[in-house]
């Protein structure tokens, strides 16, 4: 990726997680705001229509995904599939060094929480997540984990009004299992917890009615 595309990308993304479902990208727009060539600007917008954050809207541009209940569903079966693969794979590997550096993504996560701040909140449990799957060190998952996780962030825009406890215990709960070298325990305590997760998504779309 060339430094230009780089930057336009990176700023492009940032773009589209903050705004909501539905807003309108363009070409022109984006290169001016950017003080780019449209170039590069077309080519970030295209990577991120690719990654399927962006829908390609003929004749004017990109607008950001809506999401419905069937196509959140199928971001969070991708996602476990990639989960229920990786963990059994890297959980032994997992370190001193490892569990804090997943302690201080807690820690944070803990922080966004009592601030209040719903998008460094779910940040921190991406990064939390994405963690053990670069584990792994097999480049093409570790990419499309964060596609998934980014389609979901956007698509989860309208239920992300408030955040319990309950998924920061359960990835205390897997670290001190990890410490126990209850690896099996470790695994199941993952998979339940993005079950649960799943649970709470559903919670959430039921409660606003979509």
């Amino acid at each position: 990726m060339t430094s230009l595309k780089k930057r336009a990308y990176d700023n492009l993304r940032q773009a589209v997680m903050d705004v909501e479902p539905g807003t309108l990208f363009t070409v022109r727009k984006c290169a001016a705001e950017l003080e780019l060539s449209y170039t590069p600007v077309r080519e970030a917008l295209l990577q991120l229509y690719n990654e399927g954050l962006l829908d390609l809207v003929a004749n004017v541009g990109f607008s950001v995904v809506e999401f419905d209940m069937k196509k959140i569903q199928s971001i969070y079966q991708s996602r476990a599939c990639v989960e229920e693969y990786v963990l059994p794979r890297i959980v032994k590997q997992l370190n001193d060094d490892d569990l804090l550096i997943l302690k201080t993504y807690i820690q944070k996560q803990k922080k966004a929480m009592a601030e209040k701040d719903v998008n460094g909140y779910t940040e921190k449990d991406v990064e939390f997540h994405k963690y053990l799957i670069d584990k792994l060190q097999n480049q093409q998952l570790s990419e499309f984990y964060s596609s998934v996780r980014s389609q979901y962030s956007v698509g989860s825009k309208k239920i992300e009004k408030n955040h319990s406890s309950l998924p920061i215990e359960e990835h205390e709960e897997f670290i001190r299992l990890i410490e126990a070298e209850k690896y099996d325990e470790a695994v199941q305590c993952m998979n339940d917890h993005t079950s649960a997760a799943i649970e709470r998504m559903k919670e959430g779309y039921v409660q606003i009615g979509i």
